[in-house]
């Protein structure tokens, strides 16, 4: 009798699987050839990057994780002569026809009272002169990193200024329109008005002329207008550019929005408190809630009156009507660091420089405004370091007291902490600082320019008006 020969059979987690040792062993060499020829046909790979989870492969000591996404942001300033800008800062106004260059730019004066507040237009210039001068294609596209501004460029800078327009991202006017009206405009029907007004009409046909604005319609400009009273008179014939706003208190929804225009903070009039290093900061500031300035005001700023009436009584409030001056302001100085609660109600817009005094004071702040737009809250989460309250619910005799009165302890030293964490983001100085408020504005900018660029795309293929800016709500 023939006998056969019975194949192997062995226990495989409770099944029985039947060996062909012989199959195995070609199956086996035939994946291993494969294998090899893979490799060798994509010998440009790196091997170790295929087993770095078992080899547990380190990368070397020269690589670092990238500070940025992008370089940063491409900006052609018209060179205007300084009757539109730093010529108002002089009491003789604007002379000459010379641009202002990085060499001559006068410092903001110290004694500019609250014209200061308004000045991000000042700013925003100054940043741009100081970084005229660094090579952005060689430091940045080729990593020069033997360059010295190759990691300033790298790390602190948001914008810079280059010359040909054609390599520009965004066009930068640089009109203070805030500091016109200051110096021209303030009494609205002075004869002195129409040099504010002149100045308007005056960069609106420089602009009409320029063939970068006649190229997107003035979409990629950014234009300052920080003082809601700001370009005023012509305002409504630039409103395609990206406006810098303090807020959209004057402005009509088909003026202003924030798709495209970006909310600056003002310059804050106070000393920022750079040694707040009490051992109890709690305990040390011993006024409860702190206000001092203007109570008669107009549209929303209202409830600034209504206020002193409902907060009159309290020994641990301060509310004190009173007019901007340098004797005001250093008081006003003073009472912030020494409060642990900052008023800011709306004045005769939702805003006011109020806020940013009490940032920079790590004064929690407390707003009472029904329609403020904020600085950077697509970056920063007010209420980790504010407190909100309706006008209805402030008005409401005893509830605002009653609820910071409430406030634990833990909770107001975790706010006061991230004030002064965050504080750094409203300051401006020459020349500017990583994440300062100058940087801060410019990186806004940048985010408005995907919708900028594709209104100005479809605003050269429309043949006729846009419907979807007519569309029913």
């Amino acid at each position: 009798m023939k006998i056969e020969k019975i194949p192997q059979k062995m226990s495989f987690y409770g099944k029985n699987v039947v060996y062909n040792g012989k199959a195995s062993l070609i199956t086996f060499i035939f994946i291993t050839i494969l294998t090899i020829s893979y490799f060798f046909m994509i010998n440009t790979i790196d091997f170790r990057s295929h087993f770095a989870p078992f080899l547990q492969f380190q990368p070397s000591d020269e690589w670092a994780p990238p500070c940025r996404a992008s370089p940063p942001l491409r900006v052609f300033m018209y060179d205007l002569p300084p009757r539109f800008n730093v010529g108002m800062l002089r009491s003789g106004g604007g002379d000459g026809e010379f641009p202002v260059s990085a060499e001559n730019i006068p410092p903001w004066p110290a004694d500019s009272g609250l014209k200061k507040q308004h000045s991000v237009e000042y700013w925003m210039m100054a940043s741009l002169l100081s970084n005229n001068n660094i090579n952005i294609n060689n430091n940045i596209e080729n990593n020069n990193k033997n360059d010295d501004n190759y990691e300033k460029i790298r790390n602190e800078i948001e914008a810079i200024r280059v010359n040909d327009g054609e390599e520009a991202d965004v066009y930068f006017v640089p009109f203070f329109s805030s500091l016109s009206f200051n110096v021209y405009g303030q009494n609205m029907t002075d004869p002195v008005t129409e040099l504010d007004k002149q100045l308007q009409v005056d960069i609106l046909k420089f602009l009409r002329e320029s063939k970068y604005y006649q190229r997107s319609g003035g979409r990629d400009h950014v234009i300052p207008m920080h003082h809601p009273n700001a370009f005023r008179f012509l305002r409504d014939q630039v409103n395609s550019s990206i406006l810098i706003v303090a807020d959209f208190g004057r402005s009509s929804k088909n003026l202003s929005n924030l798709r495209k225009d970006v909310v600056a903070p003002y310059v804050h009039v106070v000393d920022s408190y750079t040694d707040d290093d009490a051992l109890d900061p709690f305990k040390s500031r011993s006024t409860l809630l702190f206000f001092r300035g203007r109570t008669v005001r107009k549209d929303e700023g209202i409830v600034r009156a209504k206020l002193a009436k409902v907060l009159d009584g309290y020994k641990d409030v301060h509310y004190e009507e009173s007019i901007a001056s340098e004797e005001s302001i250093k008081m006003s100085t003073q009472g912030m660091r020494a409060s642990k609660f900052c008023l800011h109600p709306a004045g005769d817009t939702p805003s006011s420089c109020r806020l940013f005094d009490a940032i920079v004071s790590h004064c929690v702040p407390v707003i009472v405004s029904d329609q403020i737009e904020l600085p950077f809250e697509d970056e920063l989460d007010y209420s980790e370091f504010s407190l909100f309250f309706s006008t209805e619910d402030a008005l409401k005799p005893g509830h605002m007291v009653e609820q910071l009165r409430n406030i634990p302890k833990e909770r107001w030293l975790n706010m006061w902490k991230k004030l002064k964490n965050i504080s750094h983001h409203y300051e401006f100085q020459y020349p500017p600082k990583r994440e300062d408020g100058v940087n801060m504005i410019w990186r806004q900018i940048r985010h408005k320019i995907p919708s900028s660029t594709l209104d100005a795309h479809r605003s050269r293929r429309l043949k006729i008006p846009d419907w979807w800016g007519k569309r029913r709500l």
